[in-house]
């Protein structure tokens, strides 16, 4: 495995020492680090480790910043890169795009408080967002809208082999006190109120000597000369040091006997304190931010409020004057240390982040096609589940058939959406918004249609597979080109598949079946418990989808076939369709009440699948309760007209088919364009059917499929 780490600098600071400890432990691991910044000391030391630096302006906050793109994109591809980790917002823009452009993994790590500035948002976007402390990652869920299954909480850690543990230092008592103070020189970072606390604190206690470490920044001194001013008025010169920018932290907090954070906002870690405690350094911050992930209030360290000056002031001298209680808090700081904060800790699980990403595919699937489609594209699922056993598979669906695979065990979550409404460009977009947020690896178009292709683009989807048709076929960039070769469904289904690694073909349909539906119908078809005594049930679907009325077999066919099965076989019968077929049932009438139930437009679509499974043999077109039946090993006569069986018949376990090869055979048209409206389905006479229901209730347990030959 190997990561490019992305980063604006290699200057001498919490991130950087993070990147370069987390290069050398993956080093000694046998994995491999690329790192790209614009420079700084830092670099000797991974030139050291023989790792490569790229040099690179991606620090700069402009437009012309862009051009990099391909240079990055460049060293990916160069370097085999794997994953692009980013942990700034600039190099976050440019390894984001780099990576979408050569289909690599992109994941983020948030160091700090983002503005949610547009620009921002870029820090959100990794396929994992790892924050350095709790606050930052409810920070990067509430203001940034991140899932929080994707957050990953890795504290940053500290090399404690670099670090000699003396807490012993507080047996005894100094002739001077000395108080550092750690942090970049800001108003946020609360120096002049620190400075102020040290005035009190000296009318109370003499012989204090305080450290000031760090700096504004490159061409900065506005805040420092503040900082010089205010020491002149307190009187301060003689205890105060302003010691700026060093390399020597670690060496400084082992001669302190007290470190202060005195931080006004939110910190997103304090790795200072990791680092006071990792010598042995009690340590007294603001209660803010990260800072709370560390310091147990009066267990480890000291809390006070932001801002509190004389709180401030009697925390010091009370810590300063109490070397007992000093000593505790770093052996209890150390301890916690060693559980939590360490580069090892940090390492192990940034590495398991990266070998997530890497073996845990996040899988989004689109087949928003009818109820017959989403049954036919379940073994796809469990096919995709075998091939990634580990992996997250999501599934986009129309809402109303979202029943139908809510208890699939193959799927982690099913998505919901309006089929109807997908042409509809702001709902397209508002739906891609959503799935953006998942950031799957790879998306499977089953439905292939311009409007998926282009759902699955705007979903920033890395790999996404399908037919590639029409105009914005080209937006799939692992496409087939071999939609047009007839096949079965599933098979056809497969042929994308094989793309993804799947190598073994398997066609049974599975749907599952909800308790409560069980009971409903259960009660309405009376007790069937599989005995001998036990009435035969056939189910007919007279009706087929509004948008095509050439696959319904005539109603008054229905109503001979009814009554052969009831006065010659002894079978119950009920009548299944939907509302739009429910006005047309008059002929129906006569027949006696407790050999049918009319159940045409009274059952939900749970209710349908339990019916089916309970029925002895169902008569149907080409519509779906066929795929129901299939799904649910209930034994078929199927009715095919318009639509070729050989393609568009479901796997059976047990089916009789009837077709008439007819010379307009197969049209697939919704309209029939014969003077004699559908023939095709006309020729198939009730005797046939009749007998094929016969020896469907026969002995026989399996006929298989039976194609009718043309006449």
């Amino acid at each position: 495995m190997k990561v490019l780490q992305i980063l604006p600098s290699l200057e001498v600071g919490g991130v950087e020492r993070g990147v370069i400890d987390l290069a050398r432990a993956m080093k000694n691991r046998g994995e491999e680090t690329v790192v790209i910044s614009s420079g700084g000391p830092l670099i000797s030391e991974l030139e050291k480790m023989g790792i490569h630096h790229y040099q690179l302006g991606v620090h700069k906050k402009s437009v012309f910043s862009l051009a990099l793109v391909s240079k990055i994109a460049g060293v990916i591809q160069r370097e085999r890169v794997d994953i692009v980790h980013a942990r700034s917002r600039v190099p976050a823009w440019l390894g984001w795009l780099a990576a979408r452009q050569t289909g690599k993994p992109f994941i983020t790590t948030c160091h700090g408080y983002y503005s949610p500035h547009w620009l921002s948002r870029v820090m959100g976007w990794g396929q994992c967002v790892i924050a350095i402390s709790q606050v930052i990652g409810r920070h990067m869920i509430d203001d940034f809208g991140v899932p929080p299954d994707r957050i990953r909480l890795i504290h940053r850690g500290v090399d404690l082999s670099q670090f000699c543990f003396h807490p012993s230092h507080y047996d005894e008592t100094p002739k001077t006190l000395r108080v550092i103070n750690v942090a970049r020189l800001s108003p946020i970072k609360g120096q002049l109120e620190f400075l102020r606390a040290v005035h009190l604190l000296r009318r109370r206690l003499q012989g204090v000597e305080v450290w000031l470490v760090g700096s504004e920044g490159k061409d900065r001194c506005k805040y420092t000369e503040l900082l010089q001013k205010t020491i002149r008025q307190l009187g301060l010169e003689s205890c105060v040091k302003l010691l700026g920018t060093r390399r020597d932290v670690a060496g400084l907090l082992a001669q302190a006997d007290l470190l202060v954070l005195s931080t006004l906002m939110p910190e997103a870690f304090g790795r200072v304190i990791v680092e006071a405690g990792a010598v042995g350094t009690a340590v007294l911050a603001t209660e803010v931010g990260g800072v709370l992930d560390i310091i147990d209030h009066k267990e480890n360290g000291w809390l006070v409020s932001p801002g509190d000056i004389e709180g401030m002031s009697d925390a010091m001298h009370q810590m300063l004057m109490d070397r007992d209680l000093c000593k505790q808090y770093a052996l209890r700081l150390r301890q916690k240390i060693e559980m939590k904060f360490t580069v090892e800790q940090m390492v192990e699980k940034t590495l398991g982040v990266y070998h997530e990403v890497l073996c845990k595919k996040k899988i989004l699937v689109i087949k928003l096609g009818a109820a017959g489609d989403v049954i036919l594209a379940v073994p796809s699922l469990r096919m995709l589940r075998h091939r990634f056993p580990e992996s997250s598979i999501r599934l986009v669906v129309d809402k109303k058939l979202a029943c139908l695979v809510s208890r699939a065990p193959y799927l982690d979550e099913v998505i919901p959406v309006n089929r109807k409404k997908l042409s509809n460009l702001f709902y397209l977009l508002k739906v891609a918004k959503k799935l953006r947020k998942e950031c799957c690896d790879i998306s499977v178009d089953f439905q292939n249609t311009k409007w998926t292709h282009l759902l699955s683009y705007l979903s920033n989807v890395r790999e996404r597979y399908g037919f590639a048709r029409g105009e914005l076929g080209f937006l799939l960039n692992r496409p087939d080109r071999s939609f047009d070769i007839h096949d079965s469904p599933i098979k056809h289904q497969f042929r994308i598949l094989s793309k993804l690694g799947v190598t073994q073909l398997d066609e049974d349909l599975e749907l599952w079946v909800e308790p409560e539906a069980e009971q409903r119908m259960r009660k309405v078809l009376g007790c069937r418990n599989g005995s001998a005594q036990d009435p035969k049930w056939v189910g007919l679907v007279i009706g087929s989808s509004p948008k095509w009325p050439t696959k319904r077999w005539p109603l008054d066919s229905f109503q001979e076939l009814s009554r052969l099965l009831i006065q010659k076989a002894g079978c119950r019968i009920v009548l299944i369709g939907t509302q739009e077929e429910s006005d047309d049932l008059a002929g129906f009438d006569s027949f006696p009440k407790d050999r049918m139930i009319n159940l045409v437009g009274k059952t939900s679509l749970e209710d349908l699948i339990v019916l089916v499974k309970l029925l002895d043999v169902l008569v149907t077109g080409d519509t779906a309760p066929l795929h129901i039946a299939s799904a649910v090993k209930t034994k078929i006569v199927a009715l095919f007209g318009p639509t070729d069986p050989r393609r568009y018949m479901p796997p059976a376990e047990s089916a009789v088919v009837l077709t008439r090869y007819l010379a307009c055979q197969p049209c697939h048209r919704g309209k029939c364009p014969l003077e004699e409206e559908r023939v095709c389905l006309k020729r198939i006479s009730v005797n046939d059917v009749f007998e094929a229901v016969q020896k469907q209730l026969g002995i026989e347990s399996h006929i298989g499929l039976k194609i009718s030959p043309p006449l």
